[in-house]
């Protein structure tokens, strides 16, 4: 019988995306590996990782982390903020290029035989996903402080992740796959045919919790601006709506379809008006 995989957020913790591959017993020409994309980042080998995404063959999403390391690395280092710095030391710049090369091949969805896979999740009142906005399918959470998928109905089952905070979901029609494994969790895996879901504990805590700091409302969150030394981040989900309200947040494109983002899920808003 052929199988089907998906697989949730990785983040670098390549030995538990060995480990859940081996505990389904996947066969190579025979079944089919899918991923919520945010291959890289936080755990320990996002090399190793993203290496065996291509030799197994995972079809894998965009992520936000992809996202934002296509746009980092089209913006001069002079803007880069403190957290993208750090981030980009880790590797040699000839790694980071190949990542680069070839995560922007990604697609943002996959309208896969069992279910749609995004990463994050849809954009509640629209019907189609072309007309969908990417910041919103890479990086919604809450949208007028609901979680998006008490919002929205699909045809099909929808597969997403990002949402580690939240954790594993199983509603109908929605799975969410994110469980946390960079955060010392567990790694979530789902196979359709065998209506099964497959779970990989994290070998060890990789990247504090803490550090999640658009998932928690205390913690500080980066906007435009904060790299300059005079910068006053805010510190949480309240500021950032007063600072997306008065117009303190600059955003590149001011259209309705905008706005409406930015009173729906200010923190989409905070999160691609600077990283």
């Amino acid at each position: 019988m052929n199988r089907t995989l998906y697989i949730g957020d990785v983040h670098g913790c390549a030995d538990e995306l060995e480990r859940i591959i081996d505990a389904f017993g996947f066969v190579r020409g025979t079944d089919t590996l899918y991923q919520t994309g945010d291959i890289i980042n936080k755990g320990p080998d996002m090399m190793r990782a993203l290496k065996m995404v291509l030799d197994l063959g995972i079809l894998t999403v965009r992520g936000n982390h992809e996202e934002h390391l296509i746009r980092m690395m089209n913006t001069p280092p002079s803007q880069w903020t403190e957290k993208q710095r750090t981030r980009f030391a880790r590797l040699p710049l000839e790694d980071w290029n190949f990542i680069r090369d070839t995560v922007k091949e990604w697609p943002l969805w996959r309208d896969t035989p069992h279910a749609l896979l995004v990463h994050a999740g849809l954009e509640p009142g629209k019907t189609r996903l072309e007309d969908m906005s990417p910041e919103v399918l890479l990086s919604v959470r809450k949208w007028n402080d609901e979680p998006w998928y008490n919002q929205v109905k699909w045809p099909k089952t929808v597969v997403f992740g990002h949402w580690a905070k939240n954790g594993f979901v199983n509603i109908p029609g929605f799975i969410g796959l994110d469980s946390g494994c960079c955060y010392g969790k567990c790694l979530t895996a789902w196979c359709p045919e065998e209506d099964k879901f497959y779970e990989v504990p994290a070998a060890r805590e990789y990247t504090p919790i803490k550090d999640k700091a658009k998932e928690s409302e205390s913690a500080p969150c980066k906007v435009l601006g904060d790299n300059s030394p005079d910068s006053q981040p805010p510190q949480t989900f309240e500021e950032i709506k007063s600072k997306i309200s008065n117009g303190d947040i600059a955003i590149a494109d001011d259209t309705a379809e905008k706005a409406n983002i930015r009173k729906s899920s200010p923190s989409v808003s905070a999160e691609w008006a600077g990283y």
